[in-house]
């Protein structure tokens, strides 16, 4: 008997998963004894800051209860207290801890399909995060992916759709700054968005796991990165993760904040999921978001990673521009393959290089490839000696 007699369609027509390919890649290299430069999976080779691990250790306790779906009251306030600092918003916000965002990101697609009427249509950037596309399609939603490219300088522009298309959406899922190009947008881009998601009754789900991470030149300025919370909560939730942050990729942390008339129907449809956090990663989270520093020393690697393969890149004609944020870096495949990004990178992977297509980072999206800034310094260095080989 098939297996597709006991899975449903959805299940059984996904394509696989980009970064559990790229694993696969990576395993298979190995086994043949070949030095691997892995590129491809957003995890940076940076060691935890020790503070968060001895808190972690020192949070083991000899029995181990339930946690709340709500979070510890410590970590309510670390929560409260990183987004007063970072992005000035004092006001009290409806706050839910998550385990990393890509949970949390899956999981309010179930909320939220059907709102208002049956609103079924997500809007979603592409090239972007898959699971917006996967959360959409489990929760038996239309997704509806919006191209980003060079033409429209990488902007979500929904006031741009067919009003009929416009009726239909749900929510609008944005990622600024954006995996994979690094672009960051203005005040003034934010204001006109979440003028128009209230205007037409939509929520505005903005995945800011990345907002933490830009260039520490960047900090001199007056421009980094903000949250759409800092102008209004109505209609908005903004889905925040510890794992690029402070490194947490492997104990996940990270937490929803926003308008509570979202958030705490959706707390109680939580509570079925068994997504509350084990105290002690509870702990540490609180650690990690308390301290600043740490954050500032893993800029300071990903600066000096970027300073390495940036420039060789934009010198090879494949990066337009080193970006300000994010540790990506979005680059076009040599014109000798024609668009074909997929092949490019087989080629790579072959001299040990493993990097993202296009084609597995977004629907449609050729002739691209993504780099993520995660093998150390001497390693990138060693790579371009092999990437001079191929290009």
């Amino acid at each position: 008997m098939s297996n597709e007699s006991f899975l449903n369609s959805t299940t059984m027509d996904l394509a696989p998963y980009p970064m559990e390919e790229l694993a696969s890649i990576r395993k298979e290299l190995e086994s043949r004894g070949k030095k691997v430069f892995d590129f491809g999976t957003g995890d940076p080779r940076i060691p935890i800051w020790d503070q968060i691990n001895e808190t972690l250790k020192a949070s083991i306790t000899s029995v181990g209860q339930y946690p709340s779906i709500r979070g510890c009251d410590e970590l309510k306030e670390a929560h409260q207290a990183y987004l007063a600092r970072r992005f000035g918003i004092t006001k009290k916000l409806t706050i839910l801890p998550s385990r990393g965002s890509k949970e949390a990101i899956f999981h309010i697609a179930l909320s939220i399909i059907g709102r208002s009427g049956g609103k079924r249509r997500i809007l979603y950037p592409n090239p972007g995060y898959p699971v917006y596309r996967s959360s959409t399609l489990f929760a038996g939603g239309i997704p509806h992916p919006m191209t980003l490219n060079h033409e429209n300088d990488y902007l979500m522009k929904p006031w741009e759709l067919d009003e009929t298309i416009i009726k239909e959406t749900a929510a609008i899922w944005v990622n600024y700054p954006h995996n994979p190009t690094g672009t960051i947008v203005t005040r003034g881009y934010w204001e006109q968005l979440i003028l128009w998601c209230q205007k037409n009754d939509i929520l505005l789900l903005s995945d800011d796991c990345y907002a933490d991470i830009y260039s520490n030149e960047l900090e001199k300025s007056s421009n980094l990165p903000i949250n759409p919370l800092e102008i209004s909560s109505d209609k908005v939730l903004s889905f925040m993760s510890l794992s690029k942050r402070s490194g947490f990729t492997g104990y996940r942390a990270g937490f929803i904040a926003g308008d509570p008339l979202i958030l705490n129907p959706h707390a109680r449809a939580r509570a079925n999921f068994g997504l509350a956090n084990p105290l002690i990663i509870q702990k540490a989270a609180c650690e990690a978001w308390g301290d600043d520093q740490h954050v500032f020393q893993r800029r300071k690697i990903f600066d000096e990673r970027m300073e390495v393969l940036a420039p060789y890149l934009v010198k090879k004609g494949l990066l337009a521009k080193i970006p300000q944020a994010t540790f990506y870096l979005w680059c076009k495949i040599p014109d000798s393959y024609k668009h074909d990004d997929i092949q490019f990178c087989k080629d790579l992977a072959s001299k040990g290089i493993i990097t993202s297509p296009s084609s597995w980072l977004g629907e449609d999206i050729k002739g691209y490839l993504r780099f993520a800034l995660v093998p150390e310094t001497a390693d990138i260095k060693t790579a371009i000696q092999i990437l001079d080989q191929v290009i």
